[in-house]
This record gives structure tokens, C-alpha cells and sequence, in this order.
């Protein structure tokens, strides 16, 4: 309570300036009270975080600690305890066109007096140990089986990867060899995928509201090749660059993050979508996008130069699983029916003949959108095969349904699977499947006739206590 009743006297205060006045007295009695971790921090995370986190910072200048804050950046240290004006902090922060933040309105008289009030007392540091970012737990042995929120066959069919909780776990198919887990930071993965040539896997997901992470295994020994934090939320479903070089994943800040895998190339990230950006397709030459979204919608754009090239629709739900080819773009969501994309003639736009009140279209949606079947329920994952002739959808029901990517037809359908599906691939024929579930189980099966050759848990788990009966 006094800690809302100090920073609504700062408000109040400021309300009545702009932060391009002179600055306000510094109260050395209120400044002691500021909190670092309950006053200074949620600024510094609403205003600065996302531009100035984990290891893709811009300016060389990192503000996830105070330490970090004290060792500066390229232009130097952020500030010096005691003297807040003479600060770069301030600096970049006050003015008339104030540089920072960038693409964002300016900081408050009332938020900027805070940053003075808290550096002017000693920039004191209140964290507690409980503050300071959780490392990331993998138990050797679970209690119940995590959920299985993504699987990949790799380019040869000999190997599984499926993503439980915090690691992914390789799987030989041929049961030659014990599964192998790869750890990562993240505290719960959304994808894997394998890169085409059979040489890398690439795990995603990250710490909501932290940090989004990218990490790059080496197939041959399970080394990691590069790992990489981007934004500061989560990401999403990805995809594989046919060239290998670079994956794009979907971000929680609405943006489609092409992902590099050399650690020194610069992430670039395509401002699409009002909302989380759930999945990213890239179609088979590499030149576009297709995105799918919390905001509904379906987007393509171009690789080159992040340039939105069309929102292809809208729809009435979430998008959460997209796929592409040479020709098609899919996208599948909670409103149950897939939907195809003719992208050569979504792209062309919309031509008109006539003029005047007289102009009518001659290239509508119903031209390029093409429905799937009516699924069961909510839609929770598409998966192409390898060669792109095939398309799997799975959902919060009970069964698989395998479909031609060129004509829709359905050419097979796998029942009494283990519902919810999470996830769902083809391998590089489309002659197998694997499916995830929310009970942690991995099966596989043969197609189109459907037989189940394999079910497995990934991970270890601890058989259950025997109950003891009271006497």
C-alpha cells in the first residue's frame, strides 16, 4: 500500500510537466523508498526489456540485472550511481524526440522520475534470489509423462525427434540405439524440426514473458552448434529455410523471427501480425512466409524484404497451424475446417472489370480458398510430408486424417488415436506417421492402411507408488 501511495504522489507530480521540462526536484527521503524490483524493473521490462535482453541485444547494452545495466553497452555505461542527469539513461530518454524507446511513444514524466529518483539514491539493487531467472529443471526420472508438443521424422526415416516439456528426445526408430535427450533452456518447447540435409535439429520454444529460444543440435554427436535467445516471450511453431540456414518461428510479439543458425548473422524479424504469430511455413523455393495468428489471420510475405505480400484471409478463430508447397498454403485453426490457398492466384490481387459503379471483381477468395472437409474439432496441427504431396490434421478429437496437398481428397484416416493430439508429422514419402499426445505418448504408423507399429513414452517415468491401505 505505501509503495502505490509513493509512486501515485510521483504521478501526480508529474502529470503536471513534460519530459521534455526541466526535470522535477529530487526528494532524497523519497527516493530510498523505490523499489528497484517493485518500481524500477516493470519500466524496464515494459519499455526496454525486448530490445535489451538475453543474447541478441541491441547496442551491445543488456537490462535484464543491474549489474548488466552498470557494465553499459557500445555507448558506454548506463548510468553512475547518484548522478541521474548525467546519465546516458536519461538521456535517451528526455527531449523532445526522445531515441528511446524506439517505435514506441515516449516514457512518462511520472516513469522517467522513478529512473531518476532510484539511480539519484544509489540505484540500489532489491532483487531476491527468487527474482533472478530460474534455471531450467530435467528430471532424470518423471512422475507422469509430459505432454509430447512436437514431433519430426528425420530426412532418412531412421530417426524421431518429439519435444517433452524442457529437452527433445531422439528416438532410433530401428530400436538399435537408446533414445538420446537434448537438453534445452527452454521451459517448454513448441517445435522441432530437422533441417533437410539431415544434419541439424533445431528445438524452439522459450520463458513466457522472459525469452524465446533457438537451439541447433548437431545430429552426429548432439552437440549444440549455436543457441540463441530472441524477444522476450516465447516462440512459436517454425520452419526450416530449404536452405538450412536460418529458421523462422512465430513470436508472442506478433512477428515472424527468421532465426539464423551461424550465432553472429543478425535475427530478422517481419512485424505481420496484430498477435501471436502461431505458425510459419516456408514454401518450397524459400522466396515466402506463410503465417498463421491469434489475430485470425493468414499472411504471406516475402523473405527478400519482409514485406507483407497479402493477408490471403481471415478467419472467424485462431490460425494455429499453417504448411505450404510450391502452389499451396494451408492454414487450420480452432473453426475445424482446413482451408487451401492457390498462392500463384491469391498473389495477383484482386482485378476488376467495368468501371465506375459498373467495376466488379474477377479474382475473389472463392477463386484461390479452397475448404477441406469439415474436422471433428478444434484443429491443433497440420504437418506436411516430405516431398509436400501429402498433408496430415489432427486435432482435439480422435482421429488422424492424411489428404493429396493438390486436390484435398482424403486418403486416409487413422482412428481411436489418443486425444488431444498435439502434434503431428509425415516422413519424407508419407508412409509413416507419428502423433503426439497430451498423454505423453509417441505412436507411429504405417500408411495409408493405418496399422500402429510403435507407441512409446519418450522420456523415463517413475512407475506409480503402490497405495498403502490404512489399517
Amino acid at each position: 500500500m505505501f509503495r502505490f501511495l509513493l509512486v501515485f504522489v510521483i504521478v501526480t507530480t508529474a502529470a503536471v510537466i513534460h519530459a521534455d521540462d526541466e526535470p522535477f526536484a529530487l526528494d532524497k527521503e523519497a527516493a530510498e523508498k523505490i523499489s528497484y524490483r517493485g518500481d524500477v524493473w516493470p519500466i524496464l521490462k515494459r519499455h526496454c526489456w525486448g530490445c535489451h535482453s538475453g543474447g541478441d541485444t541491441k547496442g551491445g547494452l543488456n537490462v535484464d540485472t543491474v549489474a548488466d545495466m552498470l557494465k553499459g553497452g557500445d555507448g558506454g555505461t548506463l548510468f553512475e550511481a547518484g548522478k541521474p542527469d548525467q546519465s546516458l539513461l536519461l538521456e535517451a530518454i528526455i527531449g523532445d524526440e526522445p531515441e528511446m524507446p524506439q517505435k514506441q511513444p515516449p516514457l512518462s514524466a511520472a516513469k522517467i522520475q522513478i529512473l531518476r529518483q532510484w539511480i539519484f539514491a544509489g540505484a540500489k539493487d532489491d532483487s531476491t534470489p527468487g527474482d533472478v531467472e530460474r534455471a531450467v529443471h530435467i528430471p532424470d526420472t518423471y512422475r507422469f509423462a509430459p505432454a509430447v508438443t512436437s514431433v519430426a521424422f528425420s530426412p532418412d526415416g531412421r530417426l524421431l525427434a518429439a519435444a517433452c516439456r524442457s529437452e527433445a528426445v531422439l528416438i532410433d526408430l530401428a530400436g538399435e540405439q537408446s533414445p538420446k535427450r537434448l537438453p534445452t533452456e527452454s521451459d517448454l518447447l513448441s517445435h522441432v524440426e530437422f533441417s533437410s540435409d539431415g544434419k541439424l535439429l533445431a528445438t524452439i520454444g522459450g520463458s513466457p514473458a522472459n525469452y524465446g529460444e533457438v537451439r541447433f543440435f548437431n545430429l552426429a554427436d548432439g552437440a549444440v552448434v549455436s543457441s540463441r535467445r530472441v524477444g522476450h516471450d516465447t516462440l512459436f511453431r517454425a520452419s526450416f529455410a530449404p536452405d538450412n540456414k536460418a529458421i523462422a518461428a512465430g513470436g508472442a510479439d506478433g512477428a515472424a523471427h527468421v532465426i539464423p543458425v551461424d550465432p553472429k548473422a543478425e535475427v530478422r524479424s517481419f512485424d505481420l501480425h496484430s498477435d501471436w504469430v502461431m505458425d510459419v511455413a516456408y514454401t518450397v523455393d524459400g522466396k515466402m512466409l506463410v503465417t498463421g495468428g491469434r489475430d485470425k489471420a493468414i499472411k504471406v510475405c516475402s523473405v527478400e524484404t519482409g514485406e507483407l505480400l497479402r493477408s490471403v484471409d481471415g478467419s472467424t478463430e485462431l490460425i494455429s497451424s499453417v504448411a505450404a508447397d510450391g502452389q499451396f498454403a494451408i492454414g487450420a485453426g480452432k473453426a475445424s475446417i482446413p482451408i487451401s490457398y492457390e498462392l500463384t492466384i491469391a498473389l495477383k490481387g484482386v482485378e476488376v472489370s467495368g468501371a465506375g459503379n459498373g467495376a466488379r471483381p474477377i479474382s475473389t477468395r472463392a477463386q484461390y480458398a479452397k475448404n477441406f472437409e469439415t474436422q471433428p474439432g478444434e484443429i491443433l496441427d497440420l504437418a506436411t510430408s516430405g516431398d509436400r504431396k501429402l498433408v496430415a490434421i489432427a486435432g482435439a478429437y480422435g482421429d488422424v486424417r492424411i489428404y493429396k496437398m493438390a486436390d484435398r481428397q482424403r486418403i486416409a484416416l487413422i482412428g481411436n488415436v489418443p486425444a488431444p493430439i498435439y502434434s503431428v508429422a509425415l516422413n519424407a514419402d508419407g508412409t509413416r506417421l507419428a502423433i503426439g499426445s497430451k498423454k505423453g505418448e509417441v505412436q507411429i504408423y504405417e500408411l495409408p492402411a493405418g496399422k500402429l507399429v510403435k507407441s512409446l513414452v519418450p522420456v523415463p517415468v517413475a512407475p506409480p507408488a503402490e497405495a498403502v491401505t490404512a489399517q
